[in-house]
């Protein structure tokens, strides 16, 4: 059965966004009028009086731009919410050139509707931009059938000690004839195409499994519980039963809960707060703990700290690199780890790369890290041998 979204009550006289502002829906009306105006060169213009079904605010369903005018309820009006997870939620089971042509096409008329001077775009350039997602969506879809993708994991340590705590697992394309494809780049081709979905399942799958035999390999080598951390996108939280899908694929593939730890990004968050608030809790209720990936660059602020169930916040790499020399890097790190002591939450410093860098989150009390320092990602065979030559004996080593 469709959940329809809750209708919003605003009353005569009140704002529902203003000019300039950030935001993530447009609204339907169902009764009452509201008026559409924007300021320019310091004069209020009024632009329309929209009434029972206009549509308004649409603009944000493109784009993460402010909003370019300001709406205020001339009568009590109700409201129905159309958040840009939703619309995406809809396009999902679209096929791939109607979600990108649709994109294009929405492009093309923010152009139109602005006040300034559009950046100058050559719509030809766009549409072969649009012809080679198309491409790349098409080849991904069929990597997925033939098995054709890979899982990397990369190893998680202790930086106190430099055991195994757990690994991170990375989706790999290795496409016949190019070589492997940078990961952003078809990730990014699978949200826009709804290839997501799949691919997160895959990967989830896959890395569950993996778990089972690294653990297996873990526990001959005496070095306890491992945890697999798993990227999830914005999709597969938004998209209605996904994580129920989530915990099915994960006991499916005989994994526990308690062992997979699920990475969002602050920006996924902040594309609907509400609908990633309600599959978090779901997943947090059956023992999946929860990460914030890349901490520090969202914009989000810290609301979502308390607003969501998190377990980790992952430091993001770009703070790292500048350790110990940085003097702002390291009492912003020292923040965030102290953030994390006070409400409870584990850290994770992403790409260390070098021993000075280990030694400054050390020295900060940071308890987990990931990098080249240690390892890079590596395919689960690698990940084994690795697991075996970092638990060898050092007399064994050294014969």
């Amino acid at each position: 059965m469709q959940i329809l979204p809750e209708i919003q009550c605003v009353t005569a006289g009140e704002y529902v966004f203003r000019q300039g502002e950030m935001g993530d829906r447009a609204y339907l009306i169902e009764s009452g009028r509201i008026e559409i105006s924007a300021e320019s060169s310091g004069e209020t213009r009024v632009l329309s009086v929209l009434k029972q079904g206009d549509v308004f605010g649409e603009m944000t369903l493109i784009d993460s731009n402010p909003r370019s005018a300001t709406a205020k309820a001339l009568d009590d009006c109700s409201l129905v919410p159309i958040t840009r997870a939703l619309v995406e939620t809809k396009l999902g089971n679209a096929d791939p050139l109607t979600r990108l042509l649709l994109k294009l096409v929405l492009s093309r008329y923010r152009d139109s509707r602005s006040d300034t001077t559009p950046t100058p775009i050559s719509h030809e350039r766009t549409l072969q931009q649009v012809a080679a997602e198309l491409n790349i969506a098409t080849e991904l879809r069929q990597a997925l059938q033939d098995n054709e993708l890979e899982v990397h994991y990369q190893p998680i340590v202790r930086l106190t000690d430099q055991t195994l705590a757990g690994f991170e697992a990375l989706a790999r394309w290795n496409q016949r004839n190019e070589g492997y494809v940078p990961p952003p780049k078809f990730i990014a081709v699978a949200e826009e195409t709804g290839l997501i979905l799949p691919l997160g399942r895959w990967v989830l799958e896959q890395s569950c499994l993996a778990l089972q035999r690294l653990q297996a390999q873990a526990d001959m080598a005496d070095v306890g519980d491992l945890f697999m951390s798993i990227n999830v996108a914005a999709g597969q939280l938004y998209h209605r039963d996904e994580a129920q899908t989530l915990l099915s694929t994960i006991k499916d593939a005989g994994a526990t809960p308690q062992q997979i730890k699920l990475e969002i990004t602050e920006t996924a968050l902040l594309e609907d707060p509400q609908a990633a608030a309600r599959a978090m809790e779901i997943l947090r209720d059956q023992g999946i703990r929860l990460a914030i990936d890349d901490f520090g660059t969202g914009y989000s602020g810290l609301n979502y700290l308390y607003r969501f169930p998190l377990h980790t916040l992952k430091i993001d790499r770009s703070f790292i690199a500048r350790l110990p020399e940085d003097e702002s890097c390291l009492r912003l790190v020292r923040a965030i780890l102290g953030l994390c002591r006070e409400m409870n939450l584990a850290a994770i410093a992403e790409g260390v790369e070098l021993p000075e860098q280990a030694a400054a989150l050390r020295a900060l009390g940071c308890e987990l890290a990931q990098g080249y320092l240690f390892a890079r990602p590596l395919p689960e065979s690698e990940a084994r041998r690795w697991l075996v030559d970092k638990t060898r004996p050092a007399a064994d080593n050294a014969a």
